[in-house]
């Protein structure tokens, strides 16, 4: 009987513990919801971005070019044609980099051939390229 009694009052204890429990999660929950419910939006930061925009240039001029120095394609091709891309008088630039040669689109009253192969030499600090003109 005793042994019962003891069974019976640890189990009593443990429902109301577990019960309490039960309304302290659900309290918890509750005002999670509403504090979340009442967050003010959080603020949008917008950074300022830089564009290179090009002034209305025309190309007047073409010129084939033999490039020397390119070791990949992602890096060595990339950064020269990110660069004259971005030199005023280019209007195109692009290169093949199986055959290591670039066209390039230009306005001759801006920018000249020689100008041009500057550029490419100048590139990742100088040293690296070398740009030859082709005949067209």
């Amino acid at each position: 009987m005793i042994k019962d009694t003891i069974v019976n009052q640890c189990l009593c204890n443990f429902v109301a513990k577990y019960s309490n429990m039960k309304n302290y999660v659900l309290i918890l929950s509750v005002f999670t919801l509403v504090m979340a419910c009442n967050a003010p939006e959080p603020e949008m930061i917008t950074f300022p971005t830089t564009e290179v925009v090009k002034d209305s240039v025309v190309a007047n001029a073409s010129q084939d070019l033999f490039i020397s120095g390119m070791t990949c394609v992602m890096g060595c091709k990339g950064a020269i044609e990110q660069k004259l891309n971005a030199t005023e008088g280019v209007t195109d630039f692009h290169i093949v980099f199986e055959d290591s040669t670039a066209v390039v689109r230009f306005d001759s009253t801006v920018i000249t051939s020689n100008e041009i192969l500057s550029e490419v030499a100048d590139v990742a600090g100088g040293g690296f390229y070398t740009a030859t003109l082709l005949d067209n």
